[in-house]
């Protein structure tokens, strides 16, 4: 069985680490918070290499970042994971990036004779823990089918979209739906509220109608209702996503008009200092800017 290593042990990345040890692999993590990796050891983890020597030390190096910064210095940048991997070893991005960044990467680890996906991933938490989080893949056919057993571990919905950036695309646009369906989210609880209408009410009625959505159940169900916004997804990340779309949409030259305004309320909400909180702390804003 091949060597694992796994690379950003955050909110996603250490329930998805943790299932590959559940699921017999062995699994070497690095975290730049080494609390996190003292955790990853009580799940069954291996820790404790510096970063360039748990490349070495592996076959496939799988890597889950916050920002698109980080995921080009840990595999691009100086001691970088393409400076350190051999041969033949395969490279797994779950973070969200832009699809450029991953034709550069692809490009930068053929000449190095090693493979690589992107394959952003969907679900929360809460998928991440289950293993039921949806995969979204773009590389080479060959490389996502050996992939294809670590991904079927931590995902429940796995898809080759097509060659490198394509995974990463579709992601975006469901990024870019998230944060639609955000603002009509914190929008329609505020207009609820300020016409007298009970949340629980219109929830409940809402939920068995046209306006239910995944991101109506958990925004409200596991957030607002609970007046909870410590973060499952952090504002910022999803701004972050947002701002991808945006150039994506650039870059297809393809002119929206819904995004851009939902992109302007989460740069506001994040500069008013809720981009730590929640991606449902969105609610928040549009309650301050009606006081």
């Amino acid at each position: 069985m091949k060597k694992l290593g796994f690379i950003g042990l955050g909110n996603m990345g250490m329930p998805m680490a943790h299932n590959l040890i559940k699921a017999g692999y062995e699994v070497n993590g690095f975290n730049r918070s080494k609390g996190k990796e003292k955790t990853f050891e009580e799940f069954g983890g291996k820790a404790g290499l510096e970063m360039t020597e748990l490349v070495e030390s592996v076959d496939v190096v799988m890597t889950c970042l916050p920002m698109p910064d980080d995921v080009e210095r840990i595999i691009l940048g100086e001691n970088g994971v393409l400076e350190h991997a051999d041969e033949g070893t395969l490279i797994i991005d779950f973070s969200t990036v832009s699809p450029s960044l991953h034709t550069r990467i692809e490009q930068a680890a053929e000449k190095n004779g090693v493979r690589y996906l992107d394959a952003p991933i969907s679900g929360g938490t809460t998928g991440a823990e289950a293993g039921t989080l949806a995969i979204m893949v773009g590389g080479k056919n060959s490389a996502f089918e050996e992939a294809k057993e670590y991904f079927d571990v931590v995902g429940a919905n796995v898809t080759h979209c097509g060659p490198i950036g394509q995974g990463t695309k579709v992601k975006l646009l469901n990024q870019y739906m998230v944060g639609l369906h955000t603002a009509a989210v914190g929008e329609t609880l505020y207009l609820a509220e300020k016409s007298g209408l009970d949340h629980d009410l219109v929830y409940n009625v809402l939920s068995n109608g046209f306006g239910q959505s995944k991101i109506f159940d958990r925004h409200y169900s596991q957030f607002i209702s609970q007046n909870k916004d410590e973060p499952g997804f952090a504002l910022q990340l999803l701004l972050k996503d947002l701002g991808l779309a945006k150039e994506m949409a650039g870059e297809s030259n393809v002119s929206l008009t819904a995004g851009p305004n939902v992109l302007q309320m989460f740069e506001q909400a994040n500069e008013k200092g809720l981009g730590e909180k929640d991606m449902s702390a969105l609610y928040q804003y549009v309650k301050q800017q009606e006081q």
